[in-house]
């Protein structure tokens, strides 16, 4: 399947600095330039992108698969510049009988220290607990990721502990932190 086969994508979201958007297939440069990056790969499950083609493969598999199901995966743009894709972030059902989502989120490096993640994941909480009817977000996240791990609480995610030796990438052993935030935790602004 290819994304471009693919007709639904998640409405778009904004914030004070940010718009939210479906990805597109034209889209595989940007993503590429934040998905080949080790600094930006370095606490992540999946592999560095070596060649366009791999990011060809992520819009045309994962997140056409996403779409194909309706499930929210968005790219992060600047309101300044809503062509160019400087991340990503989604939420996905872990276990729709439990009314549980999980968060996802990367952004290219250049990016790094103006508080886009906390922005736009706030707004997505806030779509997701709109939209549908989970109780509980939560946000896996390598423990060693100092970064990462502010931006959740920024977001208004609860640290709930850490999961030991949970992940197994690239040859080495992970701990997990996991946060998360409940249907009646509002996120803040």
């Amino acid at each position: 399947m290819a994304l471009s086969d693919v007709t639904w994508r998640p409405p778009r979201l904004q914030t004070d600095q940010l718009l939210l958007r479906g990805w597109e297939p034209t889209d595989v440069e940007a993503v590429f330039a934040y998905a080949s990056d080790p600094e930006v790969t370095r606490f992540v499950s999946w592999d560095q992108h070596r060649s366009l083609a791999d990011s060809r493969v992520f819009l045309d598999g994962f997140i056409a698969e996403h779409y194909a199901a309706q499930e929210v995966d968005y790219c992060i743009c600047l309101l300044s510049d809503p062509a160019v894709a400087i991340g990503g972030l989604g939420v996905y059902w872990s276990s729709r009988p439990h009314k549980t989502m999980e968060l996802g989120y990367v952004l290219r490096r250049s990016a790094w220290g103006h508080g886009f993640v906390p922005e736009a994941g706030r707004r997505l909480i806030r779509y997701a607990f709109e939209t549908t009817d989970a109780a509980r977000i939560f946000a896996p996240i390598f423990a060693q990721n100092a970064r990462s791990r502010r931006a959740a609480e920024k977001m208004g995610l609860k640290f709930e502990g850490v999961l030991r030796s949970t992940i197994q990438c690239r040859g080495a052993r992970w701990d997990e932190a996991i946060y998360s935030i409940l249907r009646e935790e509002e996120p803040p602004p």
